[in-house]
């Protein structure tokens, strides 16, 4: 049996040194592409950790509110698990009083826009597609749409960063036309950055939920070949992106019905974020001379046949 550590993990769970190299190693695995996008930036060990110890005082502040119901955070309590000084605490504290409540993270503004004008009957056609829209007007137009789903008066910054990406075309007679249903936010720029950031805490946040919660798993499926012959990459691609595509089209044509979403109203209202994410990934293996796949199982033998006497 392994020997049990004198500290415990921040959900106050006891964990043996075998549990605890098993989440070092997948630590490690998770930080790998991270720390290359980290260096690409120029961001450096230091900066890291400093980075680091704000979400260790986030986290444990957070958890303080939804396991000991702490109205506000305690000090002396986040130096306790974090390991940090009381100190270093209280000055992360203030320094993070003015952060953004959960509430007001969402879809990216065009984002917003985009989906809006693909799933609200005010800005379809009878057929109900994407209606060509005129720049401005009252009642159904680009300027009413973004007005209705992005909270923001000035039309131009959203029209420009749609057309830049091609979600959108502006025709002749100055209407504008949705090309697509989504806005590719993961780019190589500030927002796509903090796409980046909010799609990989909320996969984690789930296959964390999950861990914690076995008995109320949200529903994650992962589909995997670790042996594909490369030259079918291409064909299998294209199909998985043409399926996924058509099923991310239903799924967003529900989850953003109008009649299943709430409008803020003054004073707040409860909501909540529901998602899906779906992505295609990939990376090189070398196969082991018996033809296992880096941690995959052992082929059956094969068995000789016996010679007739």
């Amino acid at each position: 049996m392994a020997r049990r550590l004198a500290g415990a993990i921040p959900g106050g769970l006891n964990v043996s040194e075998t549990l605890k190299a098993a989440v070092q190693a997948a630590l490690l695995r998770m930080l790998g592409p991270l720390v290359k996008l980290l260096l690409a930036a120029g961001i450096g060990v230091g900066d890291f950790l400093s980075l680091v110890k704000v979400a260790y005082v986030r986290a444990a502040r957070d958890q303080g509110r939804e396991t000991r119901g702490e109205l506000r955070p305690n000090a002396s309590r986040i130096a306790v698990v974090t390991g940090l000084t009381r100190g270093e605490v209280a000055a992360m504290l203030a320094a993070d009083a003015d952060e953004r409540r959960t509430s007001d993270r969402g879809r990216q503004r065009a984002e917003r826009v985009l989906s809006g004008w693909w799933n609200d009957p005010d800005f379809q056609t009878p057929s109900g597609e994407p209606a060509v829209l005129p720049l401005s007007g009252a009642r159904g137009s680009f300027k009413a749409l973004v007005t209705r789903y992005s909270n923001e008066p000035r039309v131009a910054p959203i029209l420009d960063e749609l057309l830049r990406v091609n979600a959108v075309r502006r025709l002749p007679n100055g209407t504008v036309k949705a090309l697509s249903r989504t806005y590719a936010t993961v780019r190589w720029d500030p927002d796509g950055i903090t796409a980046l950031g909010e799609q990989l805490g909320e996969h984690c946040a789930t296959l964390l939920h999950n861990l914690e919660h076995p008995g109320e798993p949200r529903y994650v499926r992962r589909v995997i070949n670790a042996q594909l012959d490369p030259r079918y990459r291409p064909m299998l691609v294209r199909d998985i992106e043409e399926q996924f595509e058509t099923i991310a089209d239903s799924i967003d044509d529900a989850l953003n019905d109008r009649r299943h979403t709430v409008t803020p109203v003054r004073g707040g209202r409860e909501a909540l974020r529901l998602g899906v994410a779906i992505y295609l990934f990939e990376e090189p293996v070398i196969l082991e001379p018996d033809g296992r796949p880096p941690g995959g199982r052992a082929p059956r033998p094969r068995l000789r046949a016996r010679r007739a006497r």
